[in-house]
């Protein structure tokens, strides 16, 4: 049996039919201006898509789908919450895992179900469908497909109606019935060219290519894949190329031209790699796999089945373990060690019993008939139901209203029963989850006064009050009039990050630069500084918790380049990169070290202690939701000759959690 590539393209398409991405240029310019709302939240799940669907970056999609469900609960929307859900549902299911794809896909739909919104619920009900074709439970994604087909032919959607009749006639495909395959996409294909929609079509050309191999008529399969093959690199979409060439590597298997065939999977294996769909890669593997061990190169071709097996067992996709099973057992009889060829074709066997059982044969015979004649049979049902209760009727209604008095207390009762423990131990529940939530946000929310009461002490206040009042007695208005305009604006920006736990890296930025710069008029000609941030982090994309960096640089200043020499001027720089779900912040400067600002701090008067390193650690600890060796890191710099020359701070800030 020869494997086909088809499904992969489906799930692109249909998720284009219900978000159309414009190019990703335009979607992060459009980004930067839209204001925190629902319209963020869908540009966002945009991007999720482009990453899906185009560049098949699934981590630049995770991070963005991230994005969609910290905006949501930031600003309290349902609706993008399970939004979130939906594009973590895809995400799952490109890379591979099934169980936790249904998952989400499930939770997404029962919501938009409970809505009413029929479109979004034939989105969801699709990728669920292909989700249980890749597993092989083709009894459970037939039935979705015709009621998917249903909602749309209602809606008289027709591009979607012709994805869903591709979608048909690859799961006949999957069940040999090749005859009704092949009539499902020529009807898809028959929208699509009529609608002038390129790639669509070559879609459906490549998907009939499959079924007519099927059948033995190779040379119209071949002059399918070709036409859909040029359409594709027209559009340059690696996938989908990739896709027709690991089937036109399929068709020469089909006439034993394995040199040919070989040479056309390994086209697409290099494709799969760089684009990495599991189910995908593990299917050209295999047929890499089978066509060496045509070749009798066997010991290369154990290679690639073995990388197969690993891949597809990972992802627990039936139909590609029978396959691999297959060719690992005809390897094994090839190399003559018959007892692990028995093992191998037993576990095809299992594979095989449970794909195509008789029940599930009949199960599927019986849903064609069922939705070939529904609307007839529907009829009759209701006919001969009407007939039958108008007999019975007269002769139960007596009965049945003494029954139904009687047994309508006793569920009465007993429902008042269950409800009344339930909404007992409901409210327990409650209760238990409110006193926990209660004892974090207060952990939190004291942590937070305690932040902010050190972020800016009112001493620093006082002296750049003090220094803009000297410039007016001075009369330099000009600049008094700058200054109050930065104090100003360090002001406001402390108090509106103030108001929220988690705030964006862009603002987080201008306050930091905003104070140093306030310093600076303090101490003129003793500080110089630097901030550069990784251009890969997006800067008002990116959330971090607010107010976490300017008690170090603060620290920096006053233990370190305010002891400096008169003469020597003082400087700080600040790196930001990002490293999985941290943002890496070092901070580091050349003033006297630990040590020497101990020293001055033992001889002064006024021993008080700084509590804002310990506290932003606490607010770090606090926030990341798996535990963390170390939230910040401190480094004393010091010469050749382990003289003090300043110090390196580096904070480990969590970015992937957002409280409420």
């Amino acid at each position: 049996m020869i494997r086909h590539l088809t499904i992969l393209v489906y799930v692109l398409s249909f998720s284009s039919l219900y978000g159309q991405a414009p190019k990703l240029d335009s979607l992060l310019n459009l980004l930067k201006n839209a204001p925190k709302g629902q319209e963020k939240i869908d540009l966002y799940e945009k991007i999720v898509w482009y990453h899906n669907d185009i560049s098949s970056n699934l981590e630049l999609a995770k991070k963005y789908a991230d994005s969609v469900k910290l905006l949501a609960e930031e600003i309290k929307s349902e609706k993008g919450h399970f939004q979130a859900e939906y594009n973590y549902g895809l995400i799952a299911h490109f890379e591979g895992n099934y169980t936790k794809a249904l998952e989400h896909l499930q939770v997404y739909t029962d919501y938009v179900e409970a809505q009413g919104d029929s479109a979004q619920v034939a989105k969801g009900l699709y990728h669920i469908a292909v989700v249980n074709m890749n597993l092989g439970n083709y009894d459970k994604c037939l039935p979705i497909f015709y009621r998917i087909l249903a909602i749309e032919e209602k809606a008289n959607n027709q591009k979607k109606i012709a994805t869903i009749f591709n979608a048909i006639g690859a799961t006949y495909k999957r069940i040999n019935k090749f005859k009704e395959s092949i009539a499902a996409y020529r009807q898809a294909g028959e929208i699509f060219k009529s609608a002038n929609l390129k790639v669509d079509y070559g879609m459906s050309l490549q998907n009939m290519a499959n079924s007519y191999i099927s059948v033995k008529s190779y040379d119209t399969a071949k002059l399918a894949y070709e036409e859909a093959l040029e359409i594709f690199y027209e559009f340059k979409n690696p996938v989908f190329i990739a896709t027709v060439l690991g089937n036109l590597g399929n068709l020469h298997e089909s006439q034993n031209e394995f040199d040919k065939a070989l040479e056309y999977h390994q086209k697409a294996l290099a494709i799969w790699r760089q684009n990495v769909r599991k189910r995908s890669l593990a299917n050209s593997l295999n047929n890499i796999g089978k066509c060496l061990l045509k070749l009798k190169k066997y010991n290369q071709a154990e290679t690639f089945l073995t990388e197969a097996l690993q891949i597809s067992q990972e992802i627990n996709s039936k139909p590609v373990l029978y396959e691999v099973y297959l060719n690992i057992n005809e390897l094994h009889v090839a190399k003559k060690d018959f007892e692990k060829a028995y093992h191998f074709y037993s576990l095809s066997n299992q594979i095989k019993d449970s794909l195509f059982n008789e029940t599930n044969t009949k199960q599927i015979n019986e849903l064609q008939a069922k939705f070939e004649t529904e609307k007839k049979d529907k009829q009759i049902t209701l006919l001969a139901k009407e007939k039958e209760i108008q007999q019975k009727e007269a002769e139960r209604q007596a009965t049945l209203n003494k029954a139904f008095v009687g047994g309508l207390v006793l569920v009465v009762l007993l429902a008042a029963l269950v409800f009344y423990i339930f909404r007992q131990r409901l409210h327990l529940t409650a209760k238990n989850n409110e006193v926990k939530e209660a004892d974090y946000k207060r952990q939190v929310s004291e942590l937070e006064m305690k932040a902010l009461r050190a972020q800016i002490n009112p001493h620093f206040l006082f002296n750049c009050m003090n220094a803009i009042n000297l410039m007016i007695l001075k009369g330099e208005t000009q600049n008094a009039s700058l200054y109050l305009a930065k104090f100003s604006k360090l002001v406001r920006l402390i108090l509106e990050n103030a108001e929220t736990v988690a705030v964006t890296l862009e603002s987080e930025m201008a306050l930091l630069e905003s104070y140093i710069q306030l310093e600076e008029l303090r101490l003129p000609g003793k500080i110089g500084y630097r901030i550069s941030v990784d251009e890969s982090i997006g800067l008002q994309s990116t959330y971090l918790p607010s107010m976490v960096l300017q008690p170090v640089v603060e620290n920096a200043i006053w233990h370190g380049i305010v002891h400096k020499d008169n003469d020597s001027k003082g400087n700080i720089s600040i790196d930001v990169r990002q490293q999985e779900d941290q943002l890496l912040c070092t901070i580091e400067d050349n003033g006297v070290g630990r040590d020497r600002a101990q020293q001055l701090r033992d001889k002064s008067l006024l021993k008080n202690k700084s509590m804002g390193m310990k506290i932003t650690e606490e607010r770090l600890r606090l926030r990341s939701r798996k535990p963390m060796k170390q939230c910040i890191e401190i480094t004393d710099l010091r010469d050749t000759l382990n003289h003090a020359v300043g110090t390196r701070v580096i904070i480990h800030i969590p970015i992937s959690e957002q409280d409420d």
